[in-house]
């Protein structure tokens, strides 16, 4: 799947409280504060850059309400990743999912069901999967524990190892290994969604997304880059340009 895919680490909690209780009370809203990074403040005052990123925050979650949509992954689960995307920092990569891990094992080890996580309300009669469903789709979640349970078994379990760096090759391990890290440090699960921020085929060039770019973690765009510059290299050499 060559689409980008974003990792997004929050509690069943923060599900809560930022997306389920603002989806019934847009007013709820008034009462919490959007993550702004430090670096984004450098041509704007604070107060400018809270109002814009709450006031888009306020209209993703109008957008998500005007929505009737048979498919939970593509509904309220694509929804709540873009949401924790204002208040949290992010991570993603460039065609890299643990949803696509074949090995059923993997998944009833690491992967937790949307109905064990989602109030009944949100999920019932609808269609979901531990899958990504295409484009603007959430996929698999992990709970808190099985972020955990992840990270300690990558680090002294040999198959394992193996079976994450060939899904995530390259310097895309790192990327994942620090979303979990971010999870686990913070006791929160993982959201898996793609679509939520798209890179630019250019280099250096700002990606589009639909929650605040700016708390995508730094690694995120160092490695895409990276990966960018090094395809270019190779055309550039194949051609003589």
């Amino acid at each position: 799947m060559d689409l980008s895919i974003s990792y997004h680490p929050i509690s069943k909690e923060q599900m809560q409280e930022w997306y389920f209780d603002v989806f019934e009370d847009m007013g709820a809203a008034n009462d919490l504060k959007v993550l702004i990074p430090q670096e984004q403040l450098k041509n704007h005052k604070l107060e400018d850059v809270e109002t814009y990123y709450q006031d888009k925050y306020k209209e993703m979650i109008k957008r998500s309400r005007e929505l009737d949509y048979d498919d939970f992954n593509k509904w309220h689960g694509y929804f709540l990743a873009i949401v924790q995307g204002f208040f949290e920092k992010f991570y993603f990569v460039q065609g890299a999912a643990i949803s696509s891990i074949i090995d059923p094992e993997f998944h009833s080890t690491y992967v937790t069901a949307w109905e064990d996580v989602i109030p009944s309300d949100y999920i019932e009669d609808l269609q979901v999967s531990n899958k990504l469903q295409g484009a603007f789709s959430a996929g698999a979640y992990m709970s808190p524990e099985q972020v955990k349970q992840l990270l300690t078994d990558y680090k002294n379990d040999s198959e394992i190892k193996e079976l994450m760096d060939g899904q995530f090759e390259g310097k895309k391990i790192d990327v994942f290994l620090a979303a979990l890290e971010y999870a686990s440090k913070n006791n929160q699960g993982l959201i898996e969604a793609t679509k939520v921020i798209e890179q630019n085929t250019e280099l250096f060039e700002e990606p589009s997304c639909f929650s605040n770019s700016f708390n995508c973690d730094v690694i995120s765009a160092a490695v895409y880059t990276t990966e960018l510059a090094a395809h270019y290299d190779e055309i550039y050499k194949g051609t003589g340009d």
